[in-house]
């Protein structure tokens, strides 16, 4: 079984121009269309099974980006399945009215099965915060979930990552309990987006991945300055004798520079 992991889409159908600060890295970065049509032009999509995406679809948008966003979607996936998560970027009220047309604020749980794999899909965000949040009510349903997949081998995806050294920006806290919960579930792999960096390693012995984004890569220089570039990233997983096997794939290597910004001032 194979699977495509994007992230980090941060999607606008109009940027915000601005001549300095954060929003200034959008006025000459390419779209996240351009970029995620350049990645699957690099894949065969009749070879895979389903499409994870962990987070941060829009840049702080409204619900009109929402839909357009996920009418693209499905036209240049067509018939392959997709699952998401939410990040700190996505307005939960916006994403539902968008994506569902239904009026909710709540967290963006689910739960899909393809082909005996069971997928997870685990809203860890809080819109506007960066460092991520799990309430106890998520907690509980998260262990709920992982009890109810005991016996079928399972991944979950969310949007910020657990590992605290995996990069600069902090990692969503977490109790005691819950690396307890992971580590005795069926979980064949962990999948998380947010720090826009590819990442390879295990978290609670099991599996654990990010994937660079389709939209812009940030370096980290010191004294809050904060280096940003273009960026095009995304992994093809291989499920398979219950084993995850990741490759992550370049969909574009300009790396322009799109603005350094010090967010200390």
């Amino acid at each position: 079984m194979k699977f495509l992991h994007l992230s980090d889409i941060h999607f606008l159908r109009e940027y915000p121009k601005a001549e300095k600060g954060y929003n200034a890295i959008f006025n000459d970065m390419t779209s996240p269309l351009i970029q995620l049509k350049k990645a699957l032009i690099m894949v065969d999509l009749s070879k895979i099974d389903f499409v994870i995406i962990t987070g941060d679809l829009v840049e702080s948008g409204m619900y009109e980006d929402y839909f357009s966003l996920k009418c693209e979607l499905e036209k240049l996936l067509g018939n392959v399945p997709y699952i998401l998560t939410l990040g700190n970027h996505d307005n939960k009220a916006a994403f539902y009215k968008g994506w569902f047309n239904k009026e909710c604020n709540e967290p963006y749980n689910t739960v899909n099965e393809i082909d005996n794999l069971r997928i997870i899909s685990f809203d860890n965000s809080v819109y506007k915060n960066s460092d991520g949040f799990i309430s106890n009510e998520q907690y509980k349903w998260l262990e709920n979930q992982l009890k109810d997949s005991s016996k079928k081998d399972t991944i979950l995806i969310l949007h910020h990552h657990l590992i605290k050294d995996q990069f600069t920006t902090p990692s969503v806290d977490i109790d005691d309990n819950f690396e307890k919960i992971i580590r005795e579930s069926s979980l064949v792999g962990i999948f998380v987006g947010h720090t826009h960096h590819p990442f390879n390693g295990s978290f609670a012995d099991k599996p654990y991945f990010s994937t660079g984004s389709l939209s812009f890569i940030g370096h980290d220089e010191g004294n809050g300055i904060v280096r940003f570039e273009e960026n095009a990233q995304f992994s093809i997983c291989t499920y398979e004798d219950g084993k995850i096997s990741v490759e992550v794939i370049s969909a574009s290597n300009d790396n322009k520079l799109l603005g350094i910004v010090n967010f200390k001032e």
